[in-house]
């Protein structure tokens, strides 16, 4: 028979409870059901607590080591990323460094283009241009293939 909650055992009743009956009944039907185990029940019950506790110790250890391992390995991540990251930051400063001084040459290289004696020169040497006044003076090559 299935236990029937009180709120629904005396909804449609009006019987008057003694609270003292009541208790009293309740230690007798629990004093019966401990005679009737016996201390065979006890024993049996301690080692289920002990099989119990055991359990739970064996899983709190696992979970212990599960978490410890989560983090263990998310340090380790982010101490690699770290370190990566450093390297990395070293590798675009030296980067930068060369690009600056790489912009320094070519600076003074269109300083020194820029000047009107340097493109006067070029324009001698490859255009062969010549100031006016100049005189200019063509020697015949010299033609292996020719007479």
């Amino acid at each position: 028979m299935a236990k029937k909650s009180r709120s629904r055992q005396f909804k449609h009743s009006s019987q008057v409870i003694d609270i003292q009956e009541a208790r009293a009944k309740r230690q007798a039907r629990r004093e019966k059901q401990r005679q009737e185990t016996g201390a065979g029940r006890k024993v049996v019950g301690k080692a289920a607590i002990r099989k119990r506790a055991r359990q739970n110790k064996i899983r709190r250890t696992l979970i212990y080591f599960g978490v410890i391992t989560v983090l263990t390995i998310m340090i380790t991540t982010s101490i690699f990323r770290i370190f990566s990251l450093k390297q990395q930051q070293q590798e675009l400063i030296q980067d930068n460094e060369d690009l600056q001084a790489r912009q320094k040459l070519m600076l003074a290289e269109l300083k020194y283009m820029s000047d009107p004696e340097y493109i006067e020169e070029q324009a001698r040497a490859q255009l062969r241009l010549v100031m006016p006044g100049d005189k200019v003076c063509v020697f015949p090559s010299e033609n292996k293939d020719g007479p």
